[in-house]
């Protein structure tokens, strides 16, 4: 594998048209869930990658396999729970408030994986292992698998990708940094967006992610907002703005971002490169509804960026 990534997916429910969900309207339905999503778009772009999770035997959950299967996201390590739901949240636009998602994955079946069901060895298979601060969130059962496959991971030597997604609807009084520090500091690649950047690391501008940087053991820091990003690594520093564009949903793009910087990576690519193919999968996301229907293909996204592939990145 390129990639392995653990957490939930979740069914989506969006009214059609925009606004808010009332009763007697019409509503689509999709799946996604942060781990997902950057699954989904490694593979779009050529990528062997599995996800790796619980889902309830219900519908939900049928569509989050057919999903995967469909996207060539490998799912042999995704197990079926019989006795607990699927998790599932709504995106709404609510007038002059904009994006209002609500959740509903409490006592949902990913919530169930515990740390005496983990196969390490498939989770470590990969020359990445993907993870986000959602999944430790979740329960202390998952905080606590989430903890020794961390461990594993950098014992054994396999590159950890960390993308720290703060919610604090999770958290309820717990400080993010309490929960999620032992992450930031022992990933290989740290991704925040500016505000993460700024809570969990006291960052506010370039020179201070420079200097955050210089005590940690990551590789490379990168940090994201909606007009461009920046990678810290030990080259230097690298920016990319973002495009001037309409945006049409913006969940997700955060994900787009960061499976795109991956594939940079995993191609060996500069650090300049993988920003400019993080912002281009962005891009493409925020343009279409859903959190991952935007994504590019592999030539689709090399043939905008002018790269010709070769076997050799892959």
């Amino acid at each position: 594998m390129d990639l392995v990534t653990i957490g939930e997916a979740l069914g989506v429910f969006a009214p059609i048209p925009d606004g808010a969900l009332r009763p007697g309207g019409t509503a689509s339905f999709a799946v996604g869930g942060a781990e997902l999503n950057v699954a989904v778009g490694l593979a779009r772009l050529g990528h062997r990658v599995s996800w790796v999770g619980r889902v309830g035997d219900d519908a939900a959950g049928r569509a989050i396999r057919t999903v995967l299967r469909a996207e060539s996201v490998h799912d042999e390590c995704v197990r079926t729970d019989p006795d607990a739901a699927t998790g599932i949240y709504v995106k709404e636009t609510v007038g002059l408030r904009g994006l209002r998602v609500s959740y509903h994955r409490a006592h949902s079946a990913a919530t169930q994986m515990e740390i005496a069901e983990a196969d390490f060895a498939y989770l470590l298979s990969g020359r990445i292992l993907h993870l986000t601060g959602i999944t430790p969130a979740l329960s202390t059962g998952l905080e606590e698998l989430m903890r020794e496959l961390l461990a594993r991971a950098t014992t054994t030597g396999v590159t950890v990708s960390f993308d720290a997604n703060i919610r604090h609807r999770l958290l309820v009084d717990r400080a993010p940094v309490e929960l999620l520090e032992p992450f930031v500091s022992a990933a290989d690649m740290v991704f925040l967006s500016a505000s993460e950047a700024e809570e969990l690391l006291g960052i506010e501008t370039v020179d201070d992610a420079v200097d955050q940087f210089a005590t940690l053991r990551a590789k490379a820091l990168v940090v994201h907002c909606a007009s461009g990003a920046y990678a810290v690594d030990h080259g230097g520093v690298e920016t990319v703005e973002a495009r001037s564009l309409q945006v049409v949903d913006p969940v997700g793009a955060g994900d787009a971002f960061v499976a795109g910087y991956l594939s940079g990576h995993l191609r060996g690519w500069s650090t300049r490169q993988c920003l400019s193919l993080a912002e281009l999968c962005a891009a493409h996301v925020v343009t279409v509804a859903g959190d991952h229907d935007g994504f590019p293909t592999e030539p689709e996204a090399l043939a905008a960026l002018g790269v010709t592939a070769s076997r050799a990145e892959r």
